[in-house]
């Protein structure tokens, strides 16, 4: 029944916290559910149980007002670690944090007893047994809670704690990652990712160790972002070989298959997980990424749709916005859009596809205003100064036009548009190109052939925020 699953779990996490109290860093700060939770709830029971008649049984065995008072705050650490059990979980975990609740009573409980036992075993040869008694026990719980209090006082470090002791501990890689996808630092979970590998170097090596599974499912998704398809592939696929049961490096998987130019096999992947009960959010996005790359583009945006009505977030609303502007509707991709830079104005991808919809509707200042917004918050955004310096050549301001050009060619040497980019607005490649610069808002003089025009190039697509 479910609720004597909760209550094994719950009383398997009330022992823990009493364990923690005693020495905060012998286990974990957030444990995993146990896998015989029945059989390890009856021996948490059997445990805080014995606890409780221990107490009950030294006091009535000394009866003396110490051991009695003893015994009462033993108790009240009991009843706090049960209570702070049932505080500290789902989004206000880890359980660590209720250590101080449950260390004051229980210290102080194990002073009392401690001195209880040295005045009624020590003899009358202590002259301060009582005294001395409570004072070695008081100062071992302080330096236990004292060496812990960094690790106390940082949910970040309690979950890097949780993580270095289970390294399949997906809510621990979960709270690490959500921060930084928050804040689109995305950049950053390189970082915690390589961490995360580092702190299990066994298992990372080893190629059917579970462990790392979920560190290699972040790395994907930092090399995603990072527009590293081939190697978020492999990491991809590697974690989908280890752990086939987890939805979490499915999705990444598909997602990987479908940048890497593999969408036949990226939704064959997010309709089994999805089948198979995976999380309906990150798949859908997966699918209609697939979607998208394999040309079905209908498709593509009723999935995205979908995958935003479960809960996906800002990159399916990006895609989303990316299919509507594809599909010409352009009403429908700025009402996706707006609220994401409305609630972000540095969210450089949805500035982008907003300018791009101004850019379409023939509104100048509109699109290179937002061109101008995504490249200050993003220097990278290759296709924001591309269209920057079509716009403007358009326009018949050419000599802005071509400042964006040389910008474009510094900055992203390797791509191949640069090149053309500058055929279309006569910008010098070199100092010994001898091109026309003849200005026209319709083409460009071709270098070496006055007279002959090159057709304005259309604009770059939109973004769909895995480009």
């Amino acid at each position: 029944m479910p609720w004597l699953a909760e209550l094994a779990l719950h009383l398997c996490r009330a022992l823990h916290l009493l364990v923690l109290a005693v020495a905060p860093t012998w286990l974990s700060p957030e444990p995993l559910p146990a896998g015989a939770l029945a059989l390890s709830g009856a021996l948490s029971a059997a445990a805080l149980a014995a606890a409780l008649g221990l107490s009950a049984w030294f006091a009535a065995r000394l009866d003396t007002r110490l051991a009695r008072n003893g015994a009462a705050l033993l108790w009240i650490a009991l009843a706090a670690a049960l209570a702070a059990t049932l505080y500290y979980r789902g989004p206000r975990a880890p359980l660590a944090q209720g250590v101080v609740f449950v260390a004051l009573p229980l210290w102080a409980a194990l002073a009392t007893l401690a001195a209880a036992a040295a005045e009624r075993w020590l003899g009358s040869s202590f002259k301060h047994r009582r005294m001395g008694a409570a004072i070695v026990v008081i100062g071992l719980g302080v330096v236990q809670l004292n060496g812990a209090a960094p690790l106390l006082g940082s949910r970040e470090r309690m979950w890097w704690a949780a993580l270095r002791r289970d390294g399949a501990h997906l809510r621990a890689i979960d709270e690490l990652a959500r921060p930084l996808r928050e804040r689109r630092k995305l950049d950053d979970l390189d970082g915690v990712a390589a961490r995360c590998l580092r702190m299990h170097p066994a298992a990372a090596a080893a190629p059917a160790a579970p462990v790392t599974c979920a560190c290699l499912a972040l790395r994907a998704e930092a090399r995603l972002h990072a527009r590293n398809a081939g190697a978020a592939l492999r990491d991809a696929e590697s974690a989908r070989e280890r752990c086939p049961e987890q939805s979490s490096t499915r999705a990444v998987l598909a997602e990987a298959l479908a940048v890497a130019g593999r969408p036949e096999r990226a939704e064959a992947e997010a309709r089994a997980a999805l089948e198979e009960g995976g999380d309906p959010s990150r798949l859908r996005y997966a699918l209609a990424l697939a979607l998208e790359r394999a040309g079905r583009l209908a498709e593509a945006r009723a999935e995205a749709d979908r995958a935003i009505d479960a809960g996906a977030g800002r990159k399916a609303q990006l895609l989303a916005g990316a299919l509507a502007i594809l599909a010409g509707d352009l009403d429908g991709a700025k009402a996706r859009l707006t609220p994401l830079a409305e609630q972000d104005p540095s969210d450089a991808e949805a500035l982008y596809n907003l300018a791009l919809i101004a850019d379409k509707r023939g509104d100048y200042n509109g699109a290179r205003q937002g061109y101008l917004a995504a490249l200050k918050a993003d220097p990278r955004s290759a296709d924001a100064r591309y269209n920057l310096a079509l716009l403007t050549f358009r326009a018949g301001i050419v000599e802005e036009s071509r400042h964006h050009v040389r910008k474009f060619l510094d900055a992203f040497p390797d791509d191949p548009r640069g090149s053309q980019l500058a055929q279309t607005t006569g910008t010098p490649l070199g100092k010994t190109d001898k091109a026309d610069k003849t200005d026209t808002t319709d083409g460009a003089a071709l270098p070496g052939r006055p007279g002959a025009r090159r057709p304005l190039q259309e604009p770059a697509a939109a973004s769909s925020g895995s480009r």
